[in-house]
């Protein structure tokens, strides 16, 4: 990898159901940043751990680790792994705020949950990056609604106030509809059109009914600043498949 390009791996892990996969998927791929949606905070910080990495967490509310509706209950969100120092951290809410993830009991829809964009600056070689992730609103079928309008109103001015970055996650939108397109009349949608769903029907509890539809409600955007190449999915780690991509300063 050059010095001034960046191996990014973005991935919604599915809580502590895929652990093995997922420790395994980033040891093989040695990402410089993966970032993370559905993770819980304590594994965050134990993959850290394991993998030599530093950690950053986005709390979007309190979950059961058995049930997820019963206690004890504990920290998720989206977090960011960096094998590169971690020059500056922010966690912007678009949807609630931190206290309120920190107090908020999960009670069967994510709808009620906290939703941040969390965002680092990290730097190889001569260059500086700023990459963020998020978890966006879900909603039934993907069929947008009043909620997602108003958290991706909410989000595109926070995102207006950032010149450069890199913005990858599960936005729970399919590409082709409005909320996701909403994004990609904004920013460079970098998912080749090759790849029709981001939901892996092998490990999704959804299973083969999923099989065939248009499902790609992950992403990785770009500002001009940025130019990804090399980006691919990679299946049999989560429900959802990992993507991996170069990232370029330009």
């Amino acid at each position: 990898m050059g010095k001034d390009v960046i191996k990014l791996v973005s991935l919604n892990i599915e809580l502590a159901k895929h652990l093995d996969l997922v420790r395994e998927f980033l040891e093989k791929q040695k990402p410089d940043i993966a970032c993370l949606q559905e993770v819980y905070e304590a594994d965050l910080e134990e993959l850290a751990k394991e993998l030599g990495m530093e950690a950053v967490f986005g709390p979007m509310g309190l979950m059961g680790r058995v049930e997820h509706t019963k206690p004890p209950f504990v920290p998720y969100g989206v977090g960011i792994l960096s094998a590169l120092l971690v020059e500056t951290v922010d966690r912007v809410y678009y949807s609630g705020g931190e206290e309120q993830a920190r107090e908020h009991i999960f009670n069967g829809t994510s709808r009620d949950d906290a939703h941040p964009v969390l965002c680092v600056d990290i730097k190889k070689g001569s260059r500086k990056f700023t990459v963020g992730t998020t978890h966006f609103t879900w909603s039934a079928g993907g069929v947008a609604d009043n909620l997602q309008r108003k958290d991706m109103k909410n989000l595109l001015a926070i995102l207006q106030d950032i010149p450069g970055i890199v913005l990858c996650g599960d936005f729970n939108a399919p590409r082709g509809r409005e909320i996701f397109d909403a994004l990609a009349q904004r920013y460079k949608d970098n998912i080749p059109l090759e790849y029709h769903t981001s939901i892996d029907v092998n490990l999704h509890r959804g299973g083969g009914k999923l099989k065939g539809e248009s499902l790609m409600v992950d992403g990785l955007f770009t500002t001009p600043h940025y130019q990804c190449s090399n980006v691919r999915f990679v299946g049999g780690v989560s429900d959802h498949f990992a993507i991996v991509a170069e990232v370029q300063k330009v």
